[in-house]
């Protein structure tokens, strides 16, 4: 088993610049549960690490707090698919989180899984949003259409405050919300809304 800290991985690294304004959040430390798989340093590399730990600070209490509806609130997720997925290039449009109120057993704070959505969420923008970009594209979230008000309105916060940490333009990301019962939606690289989801609409920061 291997475990990493963002502490122990910022030696002979790049430190990615982000704007944390909490304190607390130095000490909010993401660990990896292993086994190690090829290539997971360069999805796991100290700024994505500090990104996820400065997401998780933010709204761990509140995503605790969140009812689970699906019973259980751990997931186990094969771990090479997870790092090969987020890795694939070029890099798409679109990305399917899980559920906000299920746990991530490889990604630790403190021994405990954190907030597999946000895991998903968090790679995501972090890896490839600005590269999205500058290739002139945006960043789409698919949600499943199960939620709660008080998830979505979770949801709709996360992204504000993810562009706040990694300096996009407001708005850069956008939200697709699933009808119940549609098929998610392939990367639809022109940007355009699909008839299975409508584009959710952005509260101001």
């Amino acid at each position: 088993m291997s475990t990493m800290t963002a502490q122990e991985s910022h030696r002979n690294q790049r430190r990615f610049a982000m704007t944390i304004t909490s304190p607390e959040t130095s000490q909010q430390f993401i660990s990896l549960s292993g086994p190690e798989v090829p290539r997971q340093d360069e999805l796991f590399t100290p700024g994505a690490l500090e990104f996820l730990a400065a997401l998780h600070q933010e709204f761990s209490v509140r995503l605790a707090a969140l009812p689970d509806q699906q019973g259980g609130r751990t997931v186990s997720r094969d771990w090479a698919l997870l790092v090969d997925q987020h890795l694939s290039e070029p890099p798409s449009s679109f990305i399917s989180p899980q559920r906000l109120t299920r746990a991530q057993d490889k990604v630790l704070c403190h021994g405990a899984g954190i907030s597999a959505g946000l895991v998903d969420f968090g790679l995501h923008i972090f890896r490839n949003a600005q590269r999205l970009l500058d290739d002139g594209r945006a960043p789409f979230v698919s949600l499943p259409g199960a939620e709660t008000e008080e998830e979505l309105q979770i949801w709709q916060e996360l992204f504000i405050r993810a562009e706040q940490l990694l300096n996009l333009p407001d708005g850069t990301i956008r939200a697709i919300h699933l009808r119940p019962g549609e098929p998610d939606q392939d990367d639809d690289e022109d940007g355009q809304e699909t008839t299975a989801g409508v584009l959710m609409p952005r509260i101001s920061g």
